[in-house]
């Protein structure tokens, strides 16, 4: 009875990649062969690999409004030459 739910789960499975929309790409034999070293399964299907691998990119800890605007006056101190050399600010702050 065990492998009757396999079966029929693994059945399930392939009737849903049947009606998964897909496209042909044109990858390098090298990039093939690098996404194949990405795999954690053999059964695991290259699609499978690149969004894993996508997914594993995204930035789960994006930077603050805040932190966007400093970075924005920083940009605009150096654009306006509001700038020093290293040694003057360590001389300045005692490091």
């Amino acid at each position: 009875m065990h492998h009757h739910a396999y079966t029929s789960s693994l059945i399930r499975s392939s009737v849903l990649l049947i009606h998964m929309e897909t496209l042909p790409i044109r990858i390098r034999k090298e990039t093939k062969e690098a996404l194949t070293k990405f795999r954690v399964h053999p059964r695991e299907t290259y699609d499978e690999v690149i969004a894993r691998l996508m997914s594993s990119q995204t930035d789960k800890d994006p930077i603050s409004e805040d932190t966007l605007k400093a970075i924005e006056e920083g940009l605009a101190d150096i654009r306006k030459g509001k700038t020093r050399e290293l040694n003057e600010f360590c001389d300045a702050h005692g490091i």
